[in-house]
């Protein structure tokens, strides 16, 4: 509405004294009037003042010249109720189109002369609705509310556990949504025959398969150990007697009581050695003497000269070295 009010900078503070005088007069004025014109109308709220067309005043005398000053423009919302059901939003369209035809005729509230006004629509707010509606709820329950528009206009609160959500939570199998403090969460069904489980109760688990795969895991678990510690110990046990053969062996020669095999003597000095000959001492034992040299013999084959061949070459042998398999 625009009226015959002039506009001073001090109606833009809305601090000052000024301000609050003109809104309080306004508001009561405007409150009677509404409330004889429309139904359902509950108050008027969100007044805003700002400067309008320009108005001429006299300032008392006709010689003087004219004083030129802004009219009042008030800006306000005028609030009523709608029943929230299927009819809302004709409810809504019928009370702007009284209140546009309340206005027509309107010259005056009270001493303060109406110029001209206007009505236009405000658009729903859902999300104001909810926030509204859910004041009363303590912790963090607010926020995982959210306003939306059923199909058949009614507007509504709902969680994300209503399929009307934006981003609705669904449980598998039977689950059931519910909102705590951590948010929409699904509590799975459980029965004699299935289990549940996920976060939304799709991971299906069968009670007697479970139970079957438990106790044969258990039963190779047990039979992979059993196997493994016979294992153990046979194994320990073969290292050992290996071990033992081994120092008596070294034991016998470090004792020089090994026997050397016997060896036949073919011919004059040769003998079974395919190899290697050597001297042996009255005892039947080798003959390790200064020099160290065996006498070796061959078998040439057929087609090699004899000539190029000799009969008796000799190698010089270092005597072995006797170590234990623990020096190995």
């Amino acid at each position: 509405m625009e009226v015959n009010e002039e506009f001073t900078s001090e109606h833009a503070d809305t601090s000052s004294s000024t301000y609050k005088e003109f809104v309080n007069k306004f508001g009561s004025a405007a409150d009677n009037f509404y409330r004889s014109k429309l139904k359902n109308f509950v108050s008027v709220d969100n007044i805003i003042l700002s400067a309008g067309g320009t108005i001429n005043r006299h300032r008392g005398k006709r010689s003087l010249p004219l004083k030129k000053s802004e009219s009042m423009k008030v800006k306000h919302d005028v609030i009523f109720t709608v029943k929230n059901d299927e009819n809302a939003n004709n409810t809504y369209n019928d009370a702007l189109n009284e209140l546009k035809e309340a206005i027509k005729d309107v010259k005056n509230f009270s001493d303060l002369v109406v110029n001209n006004a206007s009505a236009s629509p405000t658009e729903l707010n859902v999300t104001d609705v909810c926030v509204e509606a859910a004041q009363n709820l303590t912790g963090d329950f607010q926020n995982y509310f959210a306003g939306v528009e059923l199909p058949d206009g009614r507007v509504a609160c709902v969680t994300p556990c209503n399929n009307n959500h934006p981003k609705p939570k669904t449980c598998m199998h039977g689950g059931t949504c519910a909102v705590d403090k951590q948010g929409p969460n699904c509590y799975c069904q459980q029965t004699e025959a299935n289990w549940y489980l996920g976060e939304d109760c799709s991971f299906q688990v069968h009670k007697v398969g479970f139970y079957a795969g438990l106790g044969t895991v258990a039963g190779i678990a047990v039979m992979t150990i059993a196997f493994l510690t016979i294992y153990l110990v046979i194994n320990k046990r073969t290292v050992k007697r290996n071990k033992d053969i081994k120092k008596e062996l070294v034991k016998e020669w470090l004792d020089d009581d090994f026997e050397w095999p016997s060896q036949k003597k073919i011919s004059a000095g040769t003998y079974d050695n395919p190899v290697y000959s050597h001297k042996q001492d009255s005892l039947g034992k080798p003959d390790f003497s200064a020099d160290r040299f065996y006498t070796q013999n061959f078998s040439p084959d057929p087609d090699i000269h004899l000539r190029y061949l000799q009969r008796e070459q000799s190698m010089k042998m270092d005597r072995p070295q006797i170590r234990s398999s623990f020096d190995i």
